[in-house]
């Protein structure tokens, strides 16, 4: 027979038992700082760790395995989590920079961001990640102007042409050469200085042609070994007027007035957003 104070007892074991949480850890998020990255360049990664219903203290090893073959690349650290006394709770996000070793070449690549528990060895929570590594690029825009801005090229009358040099994923500054050939005359027209990463420079071409007739203008961007980028751009020398195929392409009027263009996108969405709350 059960007594009242039996019954009593097992019901103060029984409470603690029921209302105890299974600990549980969470990657919400793993993530690289960049979309893509140069051939060698280091890398962020950034980590959000979720725990719950902690009551006592984990101490925990963050690890990035490389899903393809199932092997560690990288140790990415230790983190204590404080939970004794609990249940408690909380969150943290965890950066780590200057990662190398991921970048050696061109792709994209799966990894994943692994939690293991020190105490038992069990990996409790995980995410994953990918890093894309791309090659470098280079891009020529060009556009033209006549003297007299007018469209129309006569006979003897100054041309400008602007060349619009970007590039992108670049691991290493270095000086390239920029060439215009004009009909099959080559010269050296002046020198790039590409900076690590991306960005952007402008070159200006002058010149004149004493006789009518269609001109093919090709500019070249070049390094020691090989042409890395080119342009060319027909114009008719004592024409009556241009046609479309020798007006600067759309392209090229487009990266000419970017400026423009974006401070009137700008103005169009503020007036919307006015109008619509007013």
């Amino acid at each position: 027979m059960v007594t009242p104070l039996v019954t009593a007892l097992l019901l103060i074991i029984a409470i603690p038992l029921v209302g105890a949480a299974t600990p549980s850890f969470t990657i919400t998020d793993a993530y690289t700082e960049k979309a893509a990255y140069y051939i060698g360049e280091s890398v962020t990664i950034k980590v959000v760790l979720e725990w719950s219903d902690l009551s006592q203290n984990y101490t925990l090893d963050i690890d990035l395995y490389e899903l393809e073959n199932g092997t560690k690349v990288l140790d990415l650290g230790s983190l204590t989590v404080p939970g004794a006394g609990g249940p408690a709770s909380g969150s943290q996000e965890l950066s780590y920079s200057s990662l190398s070793g991921l970048t050696s070449e061109a792709g994209t690549k799966e990894y994943e961001v692994r939690v293991i528990d020190t105490g038992s060895g069990l990996m409790v929570a995980s995410r994953k990640l990918s890093i894309t590594v791309a090659e470098a690029s280079y891009a020529l825009a060009v556009s033209w102007d006549d003297a007299n801005d007018d469209r129309k090229i006569d006979v003897a009358e100054s041309v400008t042409f602007t060349v619009y040099i970007t590039w992108t994923f670049v691991n290493s500054s270095k000086s390239l050469a920029l060439y215009v050939d004009d009909s099959g005359s080559k010269q050296l027209l002046d020198t790039v200085s590409v900076t690590v990463g991306s960005g952007s420079a402008q070159k200006m071409w002058t010149t004149a042609w004493n006789v009518a007739g269609a001109r093919v203008v090709k500019f070249t961007l070049e390094d020691s070994e090989r042409i890395v980028a080119s342009k060319s751009v027909t114009v008719n020398v004592g024409s009556e007027e241009a046609s479309a195929g020798q007006r600067a392409s759309i392209t090229d009027l487009f990266v000419k007035n970017i400026y423009v263009i974006v401070i009137v996108a700008a103005c169009v969405i503020m007036a919307v957003i006015v109008a619509k709350y007013r």
